[in-house]
């Protein structure tokens, strides 16, 4: 897991520098659904490999899961505008700060999931991932060119992509969700314990 971090990690910022970076300046589909996926994943996986370098501070900070969710959906929200995606094709800070808050965003994202009962990835989940779908099928419907840094085309493809990924990811979830009804107890006896023993602290 710590390899396939790092791995996901170096790929997503190679994309960022030459000579691969003519990719995700011509192609939002590189941008939106290769590389931001990518440094996510990066993140999510960076989590699960060292969950003790998060500490029993964050775990209190964390209660249920909703600092990691919030934190997460806000910045995949911030990065899913069309202004702003343009901001990070042409200027080098604001990349850099893509770069840093979406492999963060994959952090909160997975620890987030971790602590929170079902109720709360309803929640989240309910909401984001449906959140995800509508801008696909906005950026895939609309004839304006929401991003000047890309072609008509090359947003209708992003707009498809998008949808996609959240079907992908609402199956993938479901299929988690079911795993987790059917066991429902371990998770339960688990979110006991931590209760109790920051009560004991």
């Amino acid at each position: 897991m710590k390899l396939l971090a790092l791995l996901l990690a170096a790929l997503a910022a190679s994309l960022s520098l030459p000579p691969l970076r003519v990719l995700i300046e011509q192609s939002m589909v590189w941008h939106m659904l290769v590389q931001m996926p990518l440094l996510v994943a990066a993140g999510a996986c960076a989590a699960a490999a060292w969950p003790q370098a998060m500490g029993e501070r964050w775990a209190r900070i964390n209660r249920y899961g909703l600092t990691g969710f919030m934190l997460a959906q806000c910045i995949t929200a911030y990065w899913m505008i069309p202004a702003l995606v343009d901001r990070a094709v042409v200027l080098p800070g604001a990349d850099a700060a893509k770069l840093a808050t979406l492999w963060v965003a994959g952090v909160a994202l997975r620890q987030g999931y971790v602590q929170a009962p079902l109720a709360v990835q309803l929640f989240f989940l309910g909401y984001g991932l449906p959140m995800l779908a509508w801008l696909g099928f906005h950026l895939a419907s609309t004839q304006v060119r929401l991003c000047n840094a890309y072609s008509l085309e090359s947003q209708l493809r992003t707009g498809q992509g998008l949808v996609a990924l959240a079907l992908v990811l609402g199956l993938v979830w479901a299929a988690s969700l079911r795993r987790q009804l059917a066991a429902p107890m371990p998770r339960a006896a688990a979110l006991e314990g931590g209760g109790s023993g920051a009560k004991s602290r």
